[in-house]
């Protein structure tokens, strides 16, 4: 059933039992008692005979995730604090990790005109390229460095990270090391990304806090000082998430 959900995109939001039987190579039967049951729980719903799209509790889910997720209630008013910092025209991203992808699930922009941010709410993006990314990747466990090495051995040199895994393991050490990631056009024309991790107890990542600003009217010594902003902002936030009932300091004040 979980994989039912899955086959759900924006390039393809509806679907026919029958469809979803050959993709998933199960019996008809067999796929249609799915989407019954996901229909019960409102996770999809029928917008024509056999035609199928997700379903209102997606949205209720959302809203509580919105209202109620201990990493949005840890990250909002940091990211608030952030943006202050942030030149005209930039974005504050809070992103996960999520199936071999990067997720945004909260973004704040700073005041004058914007241009584009592909890491929008909810939109998938690739794993290897943006300092979004990036920054999740090189606090990933061992073990999973490992299996995306082996299984996106493509993907990994084509976005410069190294053509085997010796040299993939020591750039995303580099990475580490130096805190916090920037990188250049990697994902939008005229786009400067520089994130930092924030990690969990046992020191992988949960998710990565970015600034998005502009190429174009930024300099050397400004990314300097948004890359000490954003890794102590990151550090208010694993903070706040061991200690809830602690107020936030405003890490952008102290850095």
């Amino acid at each position: 059933m979980l994989a039912v959900l899955g086959l759900f995109s924006i390039e393809r939001p509806v679907w026919t039992a029958e469809e979803a039987a050959d993709v998933l190579s199960v019996s008809l039967s067999s796929a249609y008692r799915y989407f019954a049951l996901l229909g019960e729980a409102g996770l999809v719903t029928t917008i024509a005979t056999g035609r199928y799209t997700l379903g209102p509790s997606i949205s209720q889910w959302d809203r509580q995730i919105q209202l109620t997720d201990p990493l949005l209630t840890a990250a909002r008013p940091v990211m608030q604090d952030l943006v202050g910092y942030a030149p005209p025209g930039s974005a504050v991203l809070l992103c996960r990790y999520f199936g071999d992808r990067v997720l945004c699930v909260f973004n704040v922009f700073s005041e004058g005109p914007q241009s584009l941010v592909s890491y929008e709410r909810g939109r998938p993006m690739p794993l290897f390229r943006g300092a979004t990314s990036k920054a999740i990747l090189a606090n990933l466990p061992h073990r999973a460095l490992r299996r995306l090495q082996e299984e996106h051995a493509g993907e990994i040199a084509a976005a410069g990270l190294g053509e085997d895994w010796p040299t993939f393991r020591t750039n995303l050490a580099a990475l580490r090391k130096a805190g916090a990631v920037v990188t250049r056009q990697e994902v939008d024309r005229d786009r400067v990304g520089i994130a930092a991790p924030i990690l969990k107890d046992d020191r992988h990542a949960l998710g990565s806090l970015s600034f998005v600003v502009r190429d174009s009217t930024t300099d050397a010594s400004q990314i300097r000082r948004l890359s000490a902003i954003v890794i102590a902002a990151a550090g208010d936030i694993e903070a706040a998430l061991r200690n809830p009932e602690q107020a936030q300091s405003p890490a952008a004040a102290r850095a």
